[in-house]
């Protein structure tokens, strides 16, 4: 196929033969290791949706009486968490498709699977938008800027910054910037997985470029607005606060645990006896080294954000870790240096534990429970006068409640599909990879 140019699989291909190449290679792999038998994943998704509503229900009723503001924390951190995979998994996605990655077929399938569910995520995001901006009656609990007494100048809680911020922190801005985001979102992320899937039944070639050609607009867009959800969703909730670099960091941490989370799934499916020759410890082998490599830019865009705050010493920046480090949350901050660095960082130098699927899935179930705790970190501590051990429970139902209602859609996506790009045109180059290093 000389139209499309051929990504590097460890060695080169000729790309005027690269269709008769991915015609040839489809007939190398058998169809039953790429698919799920009818009815698989009913009930593990169906535990998963059981599990998340009854600690939705929990969470608020447990919150109903006087922690009713670490309730709504909670489950915004699950929200969060959830944010993070759809987002991570439609930027990997148009990567993938923008870079012309070749080898990468089971893994753009399964980033596909997950980021088309990001309608989910957009649904989760509804109790909150209700409870802060319709139900609150003047008194939010998460997002105080939206508190009215705070722009009144004869009340004694005016906020002179909080008056400077408000062309852009402003109750309806917010809520049209979250159906905005949330329809963008939606438009690509569908438009990626349907063409891929259409791809699957037709065997048009050219949805393989129109993929491309949409995810060179989708990187702009996606980062722009990746980084503005960030501002709205998580450093909103100190308006005080604010960071250029924390769009990045935002971007880094999500997209570490859409790795992870991919790893999970193409782990499990390889231990199931599927994908044969479509994932090998080859393929196993480079996410693991995207997800070192995630893992390192996440510590760098942390440590830099850090170090430039205390540099400068501006108290607007500075107030985020004054709050963090104080004598209630110690040793808090070094254990999340070492559970989302050192321990993935140090189990992901070592070449035959990204080989290995057991140990590649345990090390990846790692990260999620880190990226958790980094959620925890951030938005745990805007809740004054609630120490870290008060509650735990509740900010364990929280998170868990909208992460597990995610899952059970993800799973009976992944169960529906085939588990691979199958009429790709560069199916060869999957079949053929080989690491060097």
């Amino acid at each position: 196929m000389s139209q499309i140019s051929v990504g590097h699989s460890g060695h080169g291909h000729d790309a005027g033969h690269g269709g008769e190449a991915h015609i040839a290679a489809r007939g190398r792999i058998d169809p039953a290791l790429l698919t799920m038998p009818h009815g698989a994943g009913r009930a593990l998704s169906a535990i998963f949706l059981l599990v998340g509503l009854v600690a939705v229900v929990a969470t608020f009723f447990l919150g109903y009486g006087g922690r009713a503001a670490q309730a709504m924390a909670a489950y915004h951190m699950g929200f969060l968490f959830t944010l993070g995979l759809a987002l991570g998994c439609l930027g990997i996605t148009m990567m993938l498709q923008q870079f012309n990655s070749g080898w990468s077929g089971p893994v753009c399938r399964q980033a596909e699977n997950i980021s088309s569910n990001i309608w989910v995520v957009g649904l989760l995001f509804l109790p909150i938008v209700v409870l802060e901006v319709f139900l609150s009656h003047g008194h939010p609990r998460l997002f105080h800027w939206m508190s009215p007494d705070l722009l009144d100048q004869n009340s004694a809680h005016y906020d002179t910054l909080l008056n400077a911020k408000k062309g852009f922190l402003n109750t309806n801005f917010w809520l049209v910037r979250y159906v905005f985001y949330f329809v963008m979102w939606m438009w690509f992320a569908t438009k990626l997985a349907g063409w891929s899937r259409a791809q699957d039944r037709t065997g048009d070639k050219w949805l393989t470029a129109k993929a491309r050609k949409i995810s060179s607009v989708g990187l702009l867009l996606f980062a722009l607005s990746c980084a503005f959800a960030s501002f709205d969703y998580v450093m909103s909730l100190d308006h005080h606060w604010y960071s250029t670099m924390f769009g990045v960091w935002f971007f880094s941490a999500a997209a570490k645990a859409a790795f992870a989370l991919i790893i999970v799934i193409l782990a499990s499916l390889k231990l199931r006896g599927k994908l044969g020759a479509a994932y090998t410890s080859e393929h196993l082998h480079d996410t693991g080294k995207l997800l070192f490599a995630f893992t390192v830019f996440w510590a760098y865009i942390s440590f830099s954000q850090y170090f430039l705050m205390w540099y400068s010493n501006i108290p607007e920046e500075t107030a985020y870790f004054n709050l963090r480090v104080r004598e209630a949350w110690q040793p808090f901050p070094m254990i999340m240096v070492v559970a989302n660095f050192v321990v993935p960082f140090l189990l992901l130098l070592v070449r035959n534990f990204k080989r290995n699927p057991t140990i590649l899935r345990l090390i990846a179930l790692w990260v999620l429970v880190a990226f958790a705790l980094d959620l925890y970190f951030l938005v745990r501590p805007i809740l004054r006068g609630v120490e870290p051990g008060e509650g735990v429970w509740l900010d364990a139902l929280g998170i868990l409640g909208p992460v597990c209602i995610f899952l059970a859609v993800v799973v009976r996506t992944v169960c529906k599909h085939p588990l691979t790009l199958l009429k790709d045109p560069r199916l060869h180059e999957v079949l053929a990879h080989k690491n060097y290093v």
